[in-house]
């Protein structure tokens, strides 16, 4: 049996972007996802209750408070799913964003294997024997706090537990509006 996650950040809705652009939208309503993960700067309520809507219950929806979101949120929350242990953090006060020393760092604190974060609008793949880091860019193409340049990505995640196997897709869309994707397998 496999774990479906979908996993999005960075949304800024709408006060730098209106909504997913509609091949992430595509690939969010193609699936019933197990979790949806958010990695913070959804901004408003609304985005929110949206996410709320796709997921079987409220507690498979995890969502990090992001440094622009108006709503009270965990800064930190994480989920077990069999025995493997993942969190989320938006990536406040890293710096550089996207510091992979100091997310290892938080990740360690957390106690979590796999962490999923944003803040830097820059996808992120980072893998070792302790941590697995994630970001999957900004999920709607908004512009970025720091940067001129982003990322406008997602990531979907299947975990086979059975199998001992993490299956990573991250998405992209290009300057030409064309969609790219990268996969990833990592053993447990």
């Amino acid at each position: 049996m496999s774990i479906k996650i979908f996993i999005a950040g960075d949304l800024h809705i709408p006060s730098r972007a209106s909504m997913l652009p509609p091949l992430f939208e595509r690939i969010l309503l193609q699936d019933k996802w197990d979790y949806i993960v958010l990695t913070g700067d959804l901004t408003i309520p609304s985005v929110l209750k949206r996410f709320e809507k796709l997921v079987a219950s409220p507690n498979k929806l995890i969502v990090a408070r992001g440094n622009m979101d108006q709503m009270t949120l965990p800064l930190k929350p994480t989920f077990t799913i069999d025995s493997l242990k993942l969190g989320a953090f938006h990536g406040t006060d890293i710096s550089p964003r996207g510091d992979i020393s100091q997310l290892k760092k938080v990740a360690k604190e957390m106690g979590v294997r796999v962490l999923f974060t944003g803040h830097s609008h820059k996808s992120l793949f980072h893998s070792d024997k302790e941590h697995i880091i994630l970001n999957p860019g900004t999920s709607t193409g908004a512009s970025g706090g720091t940067s001129w340049s982003v990322d406008t990505g997602l990531i979907t995640m299947e975990l086979h537990s059975e199998k001992q196997l993490i299956e990573i897709h991250l998405y992209k869309i290009n300057q030409k509006g064309k969609l790219e994707i990268e996969n990833k397998k990592i053993n447990l």
